[in-house]
């Protein structure tokens, strides 16, 4: 026998076609399942079903329908259908849409989309479960209403039917005592009770005695604000005959709970009103659960801070409070945590996750409780503050921000270091759309960044138009790599000792149709930041490989020379790309062992047992492992232990100051040492003098590379060279007798970025 049909509304064919795949796993068969792809067609179900008289237990209705709104449909479908129980999904979270549905049609739950099949199963055996008790409760109204007018057609027959009245009064007693709703009975002069039954006072907290002798507490438990209404209520129902009311009342330990109190007028012989009746029900649950589906709308469920669409209703309010008072001023500051995906990837999401509650916590602790602190998701957070005197304070709480950040964060057993680079943006410009203002809070967080992290950027109109110049930049970026628009540069490494040519450092610029030569430094941190790199890590990789190996046959020079490519950290986390190697080095045709693959010391942090494994994969293959920039990272020594590495490349910073610099001529000495020890070879990168080269071959450094070498060259230019063979400088007269090789490359200097 069916129980009713359930009828879902989406103008999503796809999406109803889902709802209702997992609503048949979900219910059992007896519930039909009807679908409609608007209000209107949905109401026209609805008239066909109750012409039918089939019970419609359960409506789940999409906020965004073509001839309607949601919440406009159900708020209808309330006063039409009020038993029905109703689901409403959406999207994305809409507060005057939730609000309206939560209070004008009695909205059972609220789901996002996209849902979880699990919570969707729980949501809707919930409340066709609720469903089916009130129609149970219904039934037995009615059975209380028949046996009450029972009871009052066998009055005038009392002598001849005592024995079955009194056995129905002790079956309707009985059932009055088992319920858990208040059942009560009021005379209607002066409302003077003349029943209660005992779940009153587990309801009420108080004796049904107390409320029999005292005609006056039955308003007194009510809360003060819900009193007023509470004095009207039953003039309102002597006029009405049949009222509801919700309310508060104040329990004797203080709690307090939400009742609604169905009242009816029972009318005498002549039709005067004779007595009231009413059900009080307990829906503080249902209140409480109200409550909860819009705060869980507006709030951040794993730090407790209100999401971006209470931020961006905060931000709508403090716009329109701009417009009615000239000298109101707030800012936006948005926060973006420096170092977090290391910290995640490294230890875990559960630190992750940790580390951002203490930092919400930090934050609210930053700021005035007036202020209004929210995650807008990952790492990102925002706070408006309200009513400041003028820049200078958002600049201020800016700074005790990043002054906080310095200390570590004890998370369980780590003590973990984080900083941010934060955008300010304040209303000295005239806001209309607060998405604009976030937009530019944005931009200037960006820039922060850009700047070195760990600092703070008001933003200003040219960073939006530079923002479109870089977005313009992506585009273009995006079509460079569908035209293969990029060109190889090579940069000699030479043999300190004997001057020839040893190495080449393949390095990538971008021949753009309208700038020109675009160095890597424009746009390789927008290549990692969209993806691209890796497509374009992989064609440097293939034109690398075929071009040595082209060259290895053109050029008796080039017999043993050795190409180095940098890799980027996307590169290596990329789980096909052993197989992009064996794929490239099959194709070209190159032997593995005059590949050599560039990484830096950032790029080990995370994933080391992963990265272990893939760098040994591609010493197997013979391939050489280079450590870039060594001495500007985190120089722990236990990645020279652990990971499988050939070379280490001495930083420019350090050999452009090592002959004005005791420290740095140190630390470069050092480094050489290491290298020696663990059997690695050492590249000094960044020469550009003679006493430079002098220096390094003093240390016993093997190789180099730098302007004083050559600047990066076109690849004509590099044949050139090779055709002359290996001997990269013309010998001359030295003048120093320690230096048998002297004359830099006469190249023009034109691209001075790697």
């Amino acid at each position: 026998m069916s129980k009713g049909t359930i009828i879902c509304i989406d103008d999503d064919r796809l999406i109803l076609n889902t709802l209702r795949d997992q609503l048949q796993r979900i219910i059992d068969d007896s519930y039909e399942i009807e679908v409609a792809e608007s209000g209107g067609e949905a109401l026209e179900l609805f008239t066909e079903l109750e012409a039918d008289q089939i019970p419609i237990p359960l409506v789940i209705c999409d906020q965004n329908l073509p001839d309607m709104g949601g919440d406009s449909l159900l708020s209808y479908l309330q006063i039409q259908y009020p038993k029905t129980r109703k689901i409403l999904l959406t999207g994305e979270a809409n507060l005057d849409a939730v609000i309206n549905a939560v209070n004008s049609a009695n909205l059972y739950r609220y789901i996002a989309k996209p849902w979880d099949e699990t919570d969707l199963g729980l949501t809707v055996k919930a409340a066709l479960r609720s469903h089916l008790q009130d129609e149970q409760l219904i039934g037995q109204n009615r059975t209380l209403r028949a046996m009450n007018a029972q009871l009052q057609g066998e009055i005038d027959e009392r002598q001849l039917v005592q024995q079955k009245l009194q056995e129905s009064e002790t079956r309707l007693e009985s059932i009055l005592n088992s319920l858990d709703d208040v059942v009560w009975s009021a005379a209607v002069e002066e409302f003077q009770l003349l029943y209660l039954n005992p779940a009153a006072e587990a309801v009420h907290g108080y004796p049904v005695s107390s409320f029999l002798s005292n005609p006056d507490l039955w308003l007194e438990v009510v809360h003060p604000a819900d009193r007023h209404q509470m004095i009207h209520f039953f003039d309102q129902l002597l006029v009405a005959g049949s009222l509801n009311i919700e309310y508060r009342i104040l329990r004797p330990d203080g709690e307090i709970r939400w009742l609604k109190n169905r009242g009816h007028v029972i009318t005498g012989d002549q039709g005067r009103p004779h007595r009231l009746d009413g059900i009080i029900y307990d829906i503080t649950e249902q209140k409480r659960a109200q409550a909860q589906l819009i705060h869980d709308a507006f709030h951040d469920e794993l730090t407790g801070l209100p999401n971006r669409n209470l931020m961006m209703e905060r931000i709508s309010q403090s716009l329109k409070r701009q417009h009615r008072t000239s000298d109101y001023q707030f800012a936006l500051l948005f926060i973006d945590l420096d170092r977090f995906k290391i910290i995640n990837d490294s230890l875990g999401h559960i630190v992750g996750d940790q580390l951002l509650v203490a930092i919400a916590h930090l934050l609210e602790n930053c700021v005035r409780t007036s202020d209004t602190v929210a995650r807008l998701g990952g790492d990102e957070f925002t706070i408006l503050l309200d009513g400041i005197q003028g820049i200078e304070d958002a600049i201020h709480v800016a700074e005790r921000i990043l002054e906080t950040l310095k200390s570590p964060f004890q998370v369980g057993e780590h003590s973990v270091f984080t900083g941010s680079s934060i955008g300010i943006a304040y209303n000295s410009v005239q806001y209309d759309d607060p998405t604009l203002l976030l937009r530019d809070a944005d931009i200037a967080m960006y820039r922060a960044k850009s700047l070195g992290k760990g600092c703070f950027v008001v933003f200003s109109p040219e960073m939006h138009a530079q923002t479109l110049s870089l977005l313009k930049l992506e585009r273009d970026l995006r079509s460079a790599v569908d035209r293969q628009e990029f060109v190889l540069y090579y940069q000699p490494i030479i043999d300190l000792q004997s001057g020839d040519l040893t190495d080449v450092e393949v390095l990538v610029r971008w021949q753009h149709p309208d700038r020109g030569l675009v160095m890597p430094s424009e746009f390789i941190p927008l290549a990692e930041e969209t993806g691209l790199i890796v497509e374009i890590g992989q064609w440097v990789l293939q034109e690398a490989c075929q071009t040595l190996r082209d060259y290895q046959q053109q050029f008796a020079s080039a017999t043993e020379l050795k190409f180095s490519v940098n890799l980027s950290s996307e590169q290596l986390q990329d789980p096909n790309f052993i197989q992009t190697v064996d794929r490239v080095l099959s194709q070209s045709g190159l032997d593995g062992r005059y590949l050599k693959l560039e990484l830096t010391e950032s790029m080990l942090m995370s994933h080391e047992e992963k990265h272990i494994k893939t760098l040994q994969q591609l010493r197997d293959r013979s391939i050489t492992i280079s450590l870039d920039d060594f001495g500007t990272g985190y120089s722990s020594l236990s990645y020279l232990y652990r990971f499988p590495l050939d070379t280490l490349k001495i930083d420019q910073s350090f050999v452009s100051r090592m002959i004005s610099e005791p420290k740095d001529a140190e630390i470069v000495n050092t480094i050489i040492s290491l290298a020696r020890t663990l059997n690695m070879d050492v590249i000094a990168e960044g020469i550009e003098t003679e006493e430079e080269v002098l220096h390094l071959k003093k240390l016993g450094c093997e190789r180099g590379q730098g302007y004083w070498f050559s600047p990066p060259m076109s690849q004509e230019k590099l044949e050139e060279h090779l055709q002359a063979g290996p001997q990269w400088f013309v010998q001359q007269q030295p003048m120093n007798p320690n230096f048998s090789f002297l004359a830099p490359s006469t190249s023009p200097i034109v691209d001075v970025q790697n």
